[in-house]
């Protein structure tokens, strides 16, 4: 793993007050996340994506009656892809986890750095505390 991989990668402070009615909210989380997502350099992007063996999707691929491979129910390391709703939560859980949770100040900076997933499992297991965590209201 390459030195900038361990440094991790800046996200800016919208991803810090996401307002409460836009993370109950699934349309316009989701919506939020598109937006915030765009907001990351898209070679951090790609670097997450390939070092996770993931793609990138613009949207969650709807379930189908024929594959779940995408589905929730499907164990983490079979997932072939992630959303900007996905990146979204992973970031939303990091930032409870190092900050929030230990009643530690958020930086006052324009970014903020976020430690990049050291692999898929640890990457979904994320952004399923994130998604509890939004869904829940902290």
């Amino acid at each position: 793993m390459d030195t900038q991989y361990r440094q991790g990668f800046s996200v800016p402070q919208l991803f810090v007050n996401v307002p409460s009615d836009t993370r109950r909210n699934a349309k316009r989380y989701i919506d939020f996340a598109r937006q915030a997502a765009s907001a990351i350099e898209p070679g951090i992007i790609q670097r997450i994506a390939t070092h996770l063996g993931l793609s990138f999707v613009p949207e969650k691929e709807k379930e189908s009656e024929v594959c779940f491979i995408n589905s929730e129910e499907v164990r983490p390391e079979f997932r072939l892809s992630f959303a900007p709703v996905d990146l979204t939560d992973y970031i939303l859980g990091i930032l409870h986890h190092s900050y929030t949770a230990r009643d530690k100040p958020l930086p006052e900076t324009d970014h903020i750095m976020i430690p990049y997933p050291k692999d898929s499992v640890v990457f979904w297991e994320w952004v399923e505390f994130g998604e509890k965590l939004r869904r829940d209201g902290d």
